[in-house]
């Protein structure tokens, strides 16, 4: 296999940059890698051929969620001083004890809501049943029987 000519080193030098800047925007490898012009496939191949571009990636990826976060921390805040009261709730139900979701305990624990219990039926008295019902129908013949 030939070297690559030294234009298109180049350009792939500035792809994979430009793919480390947007993953350091949003730590997010598919919308980085649509934003370059890059494929997933090609953004992965590069991972696996070039262990440095792979620190650098892992490295913009935890930059990038953390700078996200963060993002959304500050407007979440904003919206708290604003008396946005849905952030005052999701505020609490995520950080605050006394108003997280309650969980119920173990499946022990619950109790039917309607009272119905289900049974296994015995396979004995099933046949015994059955038996019963096939005497009735050979005793008062089919015209006969109640359920005709």
């Amino acid at each position: 296999m030939s070297p690559k000519p030294s234009g298109t080193r180049s350009r792939t030098r500035k792809m994979r940059q430009k793919v480390l800047e947007y993953l350091a925007e949003s730590g997010n490898i598919s919308y980085s890698c649509k934003r370059a012009g890059v494929s997933r496939e090609t953004f992965y191949k590069w991972k696996e051929a070039h262990r440095v571009f792979a620190y650098d990636a892992e490295a913009a990826i935890e930059y990038g969620k953390s700078f996200v976060n963060d993002l959304a921390h500050t407007h979440l805040m904003l919206n708290i001083q604003k008396g946005d009261m849905q952030a005052v709730r999701f505020q609490l139900a995520s950080c605050h004890p006394d108003y997280k979701p309650r969980r119920p305990g173990p499946v022990e624990d619950l109790k039917p809501v309607t009272g119905i219990e289900i049974k296994m039926l015995d396979p004995a008295k099933v046949a015994e049943a059955k038996a019963e019902i096939a005497q009735r129908r050979a005793d008062t013949g089919p015209e006969q029987a109640p359920w005709n």
